[in-house]
């Protein structure tokens, strides 16, 4: 089968040689993605922050974005950007029922991720006027200024481009939706 990802030495990253497999398939990807390492940091990378949904898309392989998804996570120009919402979000229903190639999957992305947000009483707060004044989901609103506290230069997403997370100032935000791929 072809390779999901592109193909890059496994010390730019983690990913890189994951197995495809079609919409329609129901076995996860073949482990061979558990030999990650560190991400390797270089100049003039793109900060980016993955939405929980384009990374489980990338596991599961069962949306139309999910190729798309998995070739991002690749790219060596990135640098990328992520906070313990993002791991809550990502990891709870994998731990829970004991999903233990996504959750290796997940963990994998996360030892690449180069910066980490730290969560504060006043990124919440930031969080919760946001979410008021956009309409935001609570996950959506915690990301989105986890993002702009980084200082995030793309916020990846499945989302739809109507939805309110497209409004957000200064946040750069780019779909992975079918009808609006364009990176």
């Amino acid at each position: 089968m072809a390779s999901r990802a592109p193909s890059l030495a496994l010390s730019s990253w983690p990913f890189a040689g994951a197995p495809s497999h079609g919409a329609c398939c129901s076995k996860p990807p073949t482990p061979s993605w558990r030999r990650c390492s560190k991400g390797v940091r270089r100049s003039a990378m793109i900060k980016t922050y993955v939405d929980a949904n384009a990374l489980i898309a990338a596991f599961r392989g069962d949306h139309p974005a999910s190729d798309q998804a998995l070739r991002l996570l690749g790219e060596p120009g990135r640098a990328f950007v992520a906070s313990a919402y993002l791991r809550l979000e990502t990891l709870r229903k994998p731990l829970f029922y004991k999903r233990e190639d996504e959750i290796a999957f997940m963990d994998c992305y996360f030892s690449a991720v180069s910066l980490w947000v730290p969560t504060t009483d006043t990124l919440v707060e930031h969080a919760l006027v946001l979410a008021a004044q956009r309409d935001l989901g609570a996950m959506d609103a915690l990301h989105a200024v986890a993002a702009l506290q980084a200082g995030a230069e793309v916020f990846v997403t499945l989302e739809r481009p109507t939805k309110p997370l497209f409004h957000v100032p200064g946040l750069n935000t780019i779909s992975l939706h079918p009808k609006q791929i364009d990176l």
